[in-house]
């Protein structure tokens, strides 16, 4: 189950990115809507088991955003 909801997360936020990248929005935001959509605040739709690791994720999250953020600004 939780590399469903990996697959889940990676395939939502791929769609909502593109989406909002159409509509000359940040991809970002769609990422952010896409965990706001699938988290315990939103559907419910992840295993139990990724909300435990969920600040690992973060972190490595955070630190990819800010890679990419990086080579937005140069």
């Amino acid at each position: 189950m939780l590399l469903a909801s990996l697959a889940l997360i990676f395939l939502l936020g791929l769609l909502l990115g593109s989406i909002f990248n159409k509509l000359n929005l940040p991809r970002l935001l769609g990422l952010l809507i896409a965990g706001i959509i699938l988290g315990p605040y939103g559907l419910n739709l992840l295993d139990n088991s990724i909300l435990n690791i969920s600040a690992d994720l973060r972190e490595i999250a955070l630190i990819i955003s800010s890679y990419v953020l990086g080579f937005h600004l140069i």
